[in-house]
């Protein structure tokens, strides 16, 4: 049996293709509707969990602040401790606690007083204490210059190129640095206070905690502030000029430097930075 398809009309095809195409881009445009509801429900933060949050992140800030007070204290005692300790084994036998005389470990404590100190003078010159550093690098400058002292009467008249010696006559021009640029540090116009009373020091206790502000005692006056700092910083730089000296013969004799050399180097740009700072301090006092 014969079967006669019909031929649709002009048109025809075409309409009932556009017809088959509207579910699908009905069905499409709820979903990018959907998907856009969505997203900006979800860039609406929650008031509730970001306050929540917000206090989180404060009491967070408020236990970083804690913990690191916490560590300058525990540090600051740990070497107050350690400056007992080399304290008492640096000292002459006048009670006869010790059994024999140690001039090794004596000149061994001797060396690591000036370290101690300049280590607490810097924990204060971080938490803005800037009358104890002070009071911590004066108490290492003696140290410091006495070791001087003792290498150039071992040496006699003759030059020196051991590095030991070198670091040691860096180590002066830098605790001279030091005191200057914490001096400079210190608020214009007010005297330089360390907390540090005596009822401490005869208690053998050379810090005070980063907690505790007494009124203590007046190290520098403020009138004498800039003063002193440029009498420091004009010494460090007169022996700064000293060690120069010393590595250029060290460098025609080809002897090794190593980070001894680096270590110059950052305390000619400390030099540079407290002259600049010194410079119109000194301008506006004339």
């Amino acid at each position: 049996r014969a079967v006669v398809r019909r031929k649709p009309l002009d048109g025809e095809h075409e309409k009932r293709e556009e017809e088959d195409r509207k579910p699908a881009a009905k069905s499409s445009a709820s979903a990018a509707r959907k998907r856009s509801l969505d997203d900006d429900n979800a860039k609406e933060p929650d008031p509730a969990v970001s306050n929540k949050k917000a206090r989180m992140d404060n009491n967070n800030d408020d236990d970083e602040d804690d913990n690191d007070k916490d560590d300058i204290d525990l540090a600051l005692d740990m070497l107050s401790t350690s400056f007992s300790i080399f304290d008492w084994h640096s000292t002459d036998d006048d009670d006869n606690t010790k059994t024999e005389p140690d001039q090794e470990g004596k000149q061994y404590s001797l060396s690591q007083i000036p370290r101690v100190l300049s280590t607490i003078g810097d924990i204060h010159s971080y938490c803005g204490k800037y009358g104890d550093a002070v009071d911590a690098y004066c108490r290492a400058l003696p140290y410091r210059e006495n070791a001087a002292e003792e290498r150039q009467q071992a040496k006699g008249k003759g030059e020196s190129l051991s590095v030991d010696d070198l670091k040691g006559q860096r180590l002066l021009v830098e605790t001279y640095a030091l005191v200057a640029e914490a001096l400079l540090a210190c608020k214009e116009g007010e005297d330089v206070v360390c907390a540090n009373d005596e009822e401490n020091e005869e208690d053998g206790n050379i810090v005070e905690k980063s907690g505790k502000n007494t009124e203590g005692k007046v190290l520098v006056a403020a009138k004498d502030r800039i003063d002193f700092a440029e009498s420091h910083y004009d010494t460090a730089r007169e022996k700064l000029q000293d060690i120069v000296y010393q590595m250029g013969k060290m460098a025609a004799a080809k002897v090794v430097l190593g980070d001894e050399k680096k270590d110059i180097g950052y305390l000619v740009m400390m030099l540079v930075g407290i002259g600049n700072t010194l410079e119109p301090l000194k301008t506006k006092r004339s």
